[in-house]
């Protein structure tokens, strides 16, 4: 679990250095996806861990397709607009509806332990970065929009959980999107990539920390649930 939050807690910064190195939020995302995909991919193969889903499961990967999808443009776009921190403290705020919507569905039940270590978290993330930031209010949306997304993509994984790999999850969340944004940017004429060797070396460690992080994310996820993941990474 700890890795998976420094791989996502590490991916903002590598974004802002890319984003400083005239890459654009679309071609991020479509680098991101591809590298992301790719090394997925190859892990998969190597370790001999894919899940065939079955139809029951379609409906599900797709909903977390589509959020993995958002919550990567909004998360990593926030950060041309607010500090690194500010759209880090924003973003994870997502385990405050992951929470009671996974007690609501009776994916995961929530006591009074977890609604203590949430708060706890939560508070000391805030006194950590206090509150001195010039803030742009386009960039904290797009930051709570991110963990809106994700909060989403946490409570739809725990039942494939139970069926599939976190490997093979990963396929599925990285697989649309990566075709997706793909797409978009070559029909657009908006791919660009990173002007220097730095801007290059980040938005590969970029990648690599999606990568990670989601993996690692769904295991956790199969191990405690979505709360106390949602949590611990917070």
């Amino acid at each position: 679990m700890a890795v998976s939050a420094t791989a996502f807690g590490s991916a903002p910064t590598f974004a802002k250095l890319a984003f400083d190195n005239s890459i654009t939020p679309s071609s991020l995302q479509s680098y991101r996806f591809f590298i992301t995909f790719v090394v997925i991919i190859f892990v998969t193969i190597i370790v001999k861990q894919i899940t065939k889903p079955t139809s029951a499961h379609l409906a599900r990967l797709f909903i977390l397709a589509i959020s993995t999808g958002f919550s990567s443009l909004c998360y990593m776009t926030s950060v041309k607009y607010v500090p690194v921190a500010v759209a880090s403290l924003t973003f994870f705020t997502f385990p405050l509806v992951v929470a009671p919507v996974s007690h609501l569905m009776k994916i995961d039940k929530l006591t009074q332990i977890k609604v203590l270590a949430m708060i706890l978290a939560f508070c000391g993330l805030c006194l950590l970065l206090g509150t001195t930031y010039n803030l742009q209010w386009v960039g904290i949306s797009m930051a709570f929009a991110a963990g809106l997304f994700v909060a989403t993509s946490f409570i739809v994984s725990k039942p494939l959980t139970e069926d599939l790999s976190p490997l093979t999850m990963a396929v599925f969340a990285t697989g649309l999107p990566c075709l997706a944004y793909t797409i978009s940017s070559i029909l657009s004429g908006d791919l660009t990539h990173p002007q220097n060797f730095p801007g290059g070396v980040a938005l590969v460690a970029n990648s690599l920390c999606h990568a990670i992080g989601l993996t690692c994310c769904y295991a956790a996820i199969a191990r405690l649930g979505p709360t106390r993941t949602a949590v611990t990474m917070n």
